[in-house]
């Protein structure tokens, strides 16, 4: 027992297991005890709900028999002769009244539950009752809709019932229902409320809590175990409502009533539409379970501390074997420097130890498989064999494995430079693309045979494949054009492909692949995501054409008319012509072409801007195009350059003309600036241009108009002779072709800020203080 109580104080794994069992012991526990409390509280219940509904229905039997014998004294009153000489009398006879009272008294007296029986005869207002009762007028004024009507009421009569009002059902008799008038007589039974609150008692045996009582059919209280609720309106409460809501005679429900729970009990009269109704407090009704509640408990208890002792006792049966199992761990590893051990995670690190190392070689194994095995295949693939340094071993292995078969490489060209995703590093993206090309390509082309994915260059895979016969499979480019399918829904990639021809044997692989490279070659002339073999390419092949010179003259006339529209019609006119041959024919003539332009345009080199050598750049472009597309928009860009060159050519050659023109208008008007019929119009005619023109022409090279040119060299000229000379500014005025003096001092002043007179004074005290 000490070794034990050791272990549950040390050891994590030993507690855990004994709290497990205990746990699930006491869960077991408390939940059959639950149940079984629950299980018997209910069907105490249920057995109360059940007495009490069978009370209901007792009392609901006693209240149809109270019924039936007010029918029965009524018939039997109206059978007597002496009753009905009384009701139709119309003369009063105090020995007639006297001669009916007894009758009524000794009809009364054999149904004690009876409070009185009266006769009122409205003809001579005479009342017979046999407890001596006033008419109550109110009973004459209800309106009768059968033979006999009940009506519950409270009478109050001096000096009777210590002067508090008498709680009757009173049962209303019609003797000429089926004539009746307003005068017609009345036959009245009346029931003491006590008297039904007293058989509720008896038969039922109500207890103090209880609430028991009769109501009708509109919710009016005909009787309550407390009198205070006579005649009450309660069709206001919901557990009510609830009751003349349903259709069964008899039925039970808990609801809340003054924020308590209680059970309601129900049972219906068919004679009277009366409801008898029970309302019990759903404490009182479990009060008696307490005991077993206890007792319960106390089962509950021992079963709890038996379930601990065994939780140990089974705990360390459970245990022994894992204890085994972790005393040899512990004489291989470091003793324990702690107090408190958790043995799975002991274990746990030691087989994680374990098994990294495990991993880590089957890694290392795995690695340098696949790497020998790639490695061996692009030395096949480019048939170098012989400089592989592999050991010979392996090479066994993989020569087995490659003997006898047909081979066949497909070769996977990626036609666009993928885009780095959106915040991601450029670095890895490549390789993730090619890695995902591969597995789709192993997945797909597998079904068909062996298949070995490798990389062999920056945008280009292969895929090697090995058949059983000397032939594709016939699904082989449906599968293939899946693989394109997948790369272009998930990566928005293009792949073209060259299936190469089938060879027999591991030495003829290179055969394949060569072939696989020169059929991929033509997606140069089919474009992106083609799928290449020896077929589709074969009559490129074969085909040899002559370099089209008219398509060409047509391009270069294209570019010398300088609309890029008819450059690119005439580039796609001439990539057309090429495009039947073969792919060395197509970059060939390309090239060809190209050098025909720059040698035809060569004239404009001597422009600032042509820098005509990086031209020559776009041989080397065609030459590394990979699609007809990137020559013919080679062609345009460059054709395009070629026309801004020679319209750049036009525009400067006519502005050294135009300079020309303006130099002369500019020296003319320093020679005749003081000639005041000197204008555009003058000068134009002189230079044969038409003034408008020159007018452009002026304002386009000096920033000026001619007017605004023309004043400037006059105003400036003028400005010299104010200054230098004593000579009025009238007459210098004149002298530079401004005889308007007046408006030579508005521009001089307008120009330099001051007018002819205070720029002269001005200059003059500058050259005093010099």
């Amino acid at each position: 027992m000490r070794i034990t109580m050791g272990r549950l104080v040390r050891y994590k794994a030993f507690q855990k297991l004994t709290i497990s069992y205990f746990l699930l012991i006491l869960l077991t526990v408390s939940l059959l005890s639950t149940y079984l409390f629950y299980f018997f509280s209910k069907s105490a219940v249920e057995e109360i709900d059940r007495n009490s509904r069978a009370m209901l229905s007792q009392i609901s039997y006693a209240s149809d028999v109270v019924y039936n014998q007010a029918m029965t004294i009524g018939n039997s009153l109206l059978t007597q002769p002496e009753i009905a000489s009384f009701l139709q009398g119309t003369a009063e006879d105090k020995t007639e009244n006297y001669h009916i009272f007894r009758q009524l008294s000794q009809i009364q007296s054999a149904y004690l539950h009876i409070y009185s029986i009266g006769i009122y005869r409205p003809s001579t207002n005479t009342i017979v009752d046999t407890a001596g009762l006033p008419f109550d007028s109110s009973l004459y004024a209800i309106s009768a809709e059968q033979y006999m009507e009940f009506y519950p009421r409270k009478l109050l009569v001096p000096n009777r019932n210590s002067n508090e009002a008498l709680r009757l059902l009173t049962f209303l008799l019609y003797p000429d229902y089926s004539l009746q008038t307003s005068g017609n007589s009345l036959i009245y039974i009346n029931v003491e409320e006590e008297s039904i609150l007293n058989t509720i008692r008896k038969i039922g045996k109500t207890e103090a809590g209880n609430n028991v009582f009769v109501m009708n059919k509109e919710g009016k209280v005909l009787s309550h175990t407390d009198a205070t609720l006579f005649l009450n309106e309660m069709s206001h409460a919901s557990y009510v409502q609830r009751i003349l809501g349903q259709d069964e005679t008899q039925s039970s429900f808990t609801a809340t009533i003054d924020d308590k729970k209680q059970l309601v009990a129900y049972v219906k009269s068919e004679e009277l539409d009366w409801y008898f109704v029970s309302v019990t407090p759903y404490d009182s009704l479990i009060s008696n379970i307490n005991r077993l509640r206890q007792m319960t408990l106390l089962v509950t208890g021992a079963l709890v501390l038996i379930g601990l002792l065994a939780s140990v006792y089974l705990s360390k049966s459970i245990y022994r074997p894992f204890s085994a199992l972790f005393e040899k761990i512990m004489q291989r590893s470091e003793p324990l420097k702690t107090s408190f051990v958790d043995e799975y995670q002991v274990m746990a690190d030691t087989f994680s130890s374990l098994e990294e190392r495990e991993r880590s070689m089957q890694f290392v194994i795995n690695r340098s498989s696949r790497t020998v095995r790639e490695h061996y295949l692009h030395s096949l693939l480019r048939s170098h064999t012989q400089d592989a340094t592999v050991p010979e071993e392996l090479i066994a292995g993989l020569e087995e494995e490659l003997a006898g078969s047909y081979f066949c490489v497909v070769v996977f060209k990626l036609d666009d430079n993928p885009e780095p995703p959106a915040g991601g590093a450029e670095i890895g993206h490549k390789p993730l693309l090619r890695f995902a090309l591969g597995n789709i390509a192993k997945e797909m082309l597998e079904p068909f045979g062996t298949c070995d994915y490798l990389i062999t260059g920056e945008n280009e895979a292969v895929a090697l494949c090995q058949y059983a016969q000397n032939e594709r499979p016939a699904g082989l480019e449906a599968a293939l054009r899946e693989v394109q399918g997948f790369m272009k829904r998930y990566f928005k990639l293009s792949v073209s492909m060259g299936v190469g021809d089938v060879y027999c044997g591991r030495k003829n692989i290179s055969l394949s692949y060569t072939s696989a490279l020169q059929y991929v070659r033509y997606r140069l002339i089919y474009g992106k995501g083609a799928i290449l073999d020896a077929q589709k390419t074969r009559s490129h092949i074969m085909t040899s054409i002559s370099y089209p010179t008219e398509a060409e003259q047509l391009l270069i006339e294209a570019v010398q008319s300088g609309k890029s529209e008819s450059v690119r019609e005439a580039a796609e006119r001439f990539m057309a012509r090429i495009s039947p041959g073969s792919v060395n024919q197509v970059v060939t003539y390309s090239i060809q072409c190209m050098l025909s332009l720059l040698k035809h345009f060569d004239y404009l080199r001597q422009l600032p801007d042509a820098d005509f050598a990086a031209y020559l750049d776009a041989v080397a472009e065609i030459e590394s195009a990979e699609y007809m597309e990137d020559i013919l928009d080679l062609f345009v860009r460059y054709g395009t350059r070629i026309c801004g060159l020679i319209e750049e050519k036009t525009h400067w050659l006519n502005a050294q003309k135009h300079n020309i023109v303006i130099e002369k208008a500019q020296a003319y008007i320093q020679a005749h600036y003081d000639e005041p019929n000197l204008s555009l119009e003058l000068v134009a005619n002189i230079a044969g241009l038409s003034p408008s023109y020159l007018g452009k022409l002026f304002k386009g090279t000096t920033g000026q108009s001619f007017s605004e040119y023309l004043s400037g060299i006059r105003l400036e000229k003028a400005r010299s002779l104010l200054a230098s000379t004593q000579i009025t500014a009238a007459k210098i005025s004149e002298s530079v072709g401004i005889y308007n003096t007046t408006y030579f001092s508005t521009l001089f002043k307008k120009k330099y800020g001051l007018s002819p007179s205070a720029f002269r004074e001005r200059e003059a005290m500058k050259q005093k203080e010099t």
